[in-house]
């Protein structure tokens, strides 16, 4: 392999001499995660969710990854430093790429349901007391079972742009299956609450917000364009998606994200 050319808080991507590019992983990084994201990457290019094709796993001493086709691209949170008036269409993209990834379905991928009933024995809900649980427990179960491609981490940072202006989605380890409107509540996060860059100035901060609050408008005026939902139904939603959230134990998140999920439990949990 040659040397790395991007890195990320949880692997390194190298590319190889066949046009190829492996991306390993750290080696205090979970090997069923890994193994999970190869999973998922390959099931979302056979949906033609995106067009970036797995190919096999691979070990490189303590360290697990696996190989996959070379995207010539840059994220979407570096087009403005290329051309800044990207940052008047960037929202639109991004609803467009996301239409396209929610017209998919597959049983492959793991129910979210599921997902987050397994979540509640986690260390990260045991603010939740057990009758909370149990009502949480009913209410998951009682969603339908639905089919539709959930990313959960959509954002503009795992969003690539070529130079033909095309998107494409990467980081598929969250990936799982549902109603779309849990990944709807999940963007609503995402656009107001989630933690920005912790290592930010206070001004940077105050930049990032600003800009991300920009793009999330036109994201959320261009989605409900091509494909409207209800306030009603994603807050019908809201509690799969902040428990997800939540189980990435993001010091910056938890007041919020206790404090919400305890409330959707008391509102929706039986």
């Amino acid at each position: 392999m040659s040397e790395q050319f991007a890195r990320g808080r949880s692997a390194e991507v190298f590319k190889n001499a066949d046009g190829t590019v492996t991306k390993l992983f750290f080696a205090d990084y979970p090997r069923e995660n890994a193994e999970k994201e190869f999973r998922n990457s390959r099931i979302a290019a056979e949906l033609g969710c995106t067009p970036i094709k797995v190919y096999e796993m691979v070990e490189q001493g303590d360290r697990t990854g696996f190989t996959m086709d070379f995207f010539d691209g840059i994220s979407q949170n570096d087009m403005p430093g290329k051309n800044p008036l990207y940052l008047f269409k960037g929202g639109k993209d991004l609803a467009h790429c996301h239409v396209k990834v929610q017209a998919t379905g597959s049983h492959e991928l793991d129910d979210i349901r599921q997902v987050c009933v397994d979540l509640l024995d986690d260390e990260t809900m045991s603010f939740l007391a057990d009758e909370e649980k149990d009502r949480a427990r009913a209410y998951l179960m009682a969603l339908p079972d639905e089919d539709g491609v959930l990313h959960l981490d959509f954002h503009t940072g795992n969003v690539l742009v070529d130079k033909t202006g095309a998107c494409t989605v990467i980081d598929w380890m969250t990936a799982a299956r549902g109603n779309r409107a849990v990944e709807a509540a999940m963007m609503e996060f995402l656009f107001s609450e989630a933690e920005l860059f912790p290592e930010a100035s206070t001004f940077q901060r105050l930049l990032f917000s600003a800009v991300r609050g920009f793009i999330g408008k036109q994201f959320f005026k261009e989605y409900q364009r091509l494909t409207p939902l209800s306030a009603d139904e994603i807050d019908r939603y809201r509690l799969p998606a902040l428990m997800v959230r939540r189980s990435w134990n993001i010091e910056f998140e938890r007041p919020y994200l206790t404090s919400t999920i305890r409330e959707l439990i008391a509102k929706y949990g039986k």
